[in-house]
């Protein structure tokens, strides 16, 4: 039989997260309210008696209703927010009501269901059509603590990089100089300023883009250590605007032409410095082969799939030394 504590609810969440950063409350079973108290599952470690910052609770034995638990099988999707995003070729094979009942069972706050039909123009926008639900397309997510606002079908967004986002942001040094090319709504960037205390150069054309770095910049604003500088302007104009190879990094997350601005990398990046580029490819050895002949003098580091994109396709992220001067 399950265990609980009872606690006042005016204390109840304090009490809940000690609770939780110890690893203590038994999730397999839901949190209630009787009355003035809240029941809180107990995991058993054999004990009747817990005491939190002073305060002493008895364990006892319990019925708290099991979390529900929904096996559902669902197409491969990407969830937003509030809304789920799925690819127009997920659809095949699939009766819509059944699908769209099937989603909403096992997201009970669901608002939306977006199918993405294809990427179009210069400024990577998905379009969109609405399967069901509200009509909303101003989002507002969060990738590790960080909050980002979204206009599906205006900006590129992947929820798929937040743990990229993270990583990348992990390898940068306290004081280097960053150029994030194709900065988007500022995934990469506010990610390096809540990690480092270094400057990054965020740059994107699609000035709706450039709009919500310059909000998400301000609602990040308390958990910044480092600077950015938003820019909002072609990438090959990028250069003549700062001092010739005086960055440390550049990003440059554009992966059906991020191949095309090897001169403006060169041009941004000191010697030793290093590229990040997101490349689109169906064969690693290929992707290889590609790299030689087009990065000619400098060194591929390491190369890593990031994102499966298609069937017998991927994001690479192929790190490169640049090791020559300009």
């Amino acid at each position: 039989m399950p265990l609980c504590i009872e606690v006042n609810k005016k204390f109840a969440e304090h009490i809940i997260k000690a609770l939780r950063s110890r690893g203590l409350i038994d999730g397999e079973y839901l949190i209630t309210r009787r009355n003035e108290h809240v029941v809180i599952p107990i995991k058993d470690t054999g004990v009747w008696q817990l005491t939190i910052d002073g305060i002493s609770f008895s364990l006892f034995n319990c019925t708290p209703p099991p979390k529900r638990r929904v096996s559902v099988k669902l197409p491969s999707h990407d969830i937003v927010g509030d809304v789920v995003i799925i690819r127009e070729n997920a659809l095949k094979g699939w009766d819509v009501g059944e699908l769209i009942e099937s989603f909403k069972s096992v997201y009970p706050r669901l608002k939306a269901i977006w199918v993405k039909e294809f990427t179009v123009d210069e400024y990577r926008k998905p379009l969109l059509r609405l399967l069901w639900g509200e009509e909303k397309r101003e989002i507002v997510t969060k990738e590790h603590g960080l909050v980002f606002k979204i206009k599906l079908g205006e900006v590129y967004y992947n929820p798929r990089l937040a743990e990229e986002h993270h990583r990348v942001a992990s390898l940068v040094r306290d004081g280097e100089v960053v150029v994030d090319l194709f900065a988007g709504i500022g995934g990469f960037s506010i990610h390096i300023a809540s990690q480092r205390l270094a400057l990054t150069i965020a740059n994107d054309l699609n000035p709706i883009a450039y709009r919500l770095l310059l909000e998400n910049i301000e609602l990040n604003r308390k958990r910044l250590k480092g600077f950015i500088t938003p820019l909002n302007m072609d990438a090959r104009e990028v250069p003549s605007i700062l001092r010739e190879s005086s960055a440390d990094r550049v990003i440059a997350d554009l992966p059906l032409r991020g191949i095309e601005f090897v001169d403006v990398y060169d041009a941004l990046l000191r010697p030793g410095g290093v590229l990040h580029l997101y490349k689109l490819s169906r064969d690693e050895e290929a992707l290889r082969d590609e790299l030689a002949e087009v990065f000619r003098g400098w060194e591929l580091k390491g190369l890593k799939l990031v994102i499966e994109y298609a069937p017998r396709a991927g994001i690479y992220r192929c790190d490169l030394i640049k090791t020559h001067n300009p």
